[in-house]
């Protein structure tokens, strides 16, 4: 699998029709905000769960984005679907 952030970046950028590479980058820092000292490739699902549904919400919230409440969810409900492809990565 590829690695974190490029793997939800992309999913990321389907759900607001932004490009890619700004989806990553709103990742990676929704990281820092949660765990300053991590990568998001050391998280583990619960961890990603949260970031998902806390600090990534508020990020796209800021830059109003519109629907962040489902984006949150569907970004999850995909981490959901993809947990055994983390476990295997």
């Amino acid at each position: 699998m590829n690695n974190i952030t490029n793997f939800f970046g992309d999913y990321l950028a389907t759900l607001t029709e932004r490009k890619p590479m700004v989806c990553k980058g709103m990742i990676r820092l929704a990281v820092l905000d949660k765990f300053p000292e991590r990568t998001p490739e050391q998280l583990n699902y619960n961890e990603l769960k949260d970031i998902f549904n806390t600090t990534l919400r508020q990020r796209l919230d800021n830059v109003s984005i519109p629907n962040v409440e489902q984006i949150s969810e569907d970004i999850i409900r995909h981490l959901v679907k993809s947990q055994s492809l983390l476990t295997m990565a």
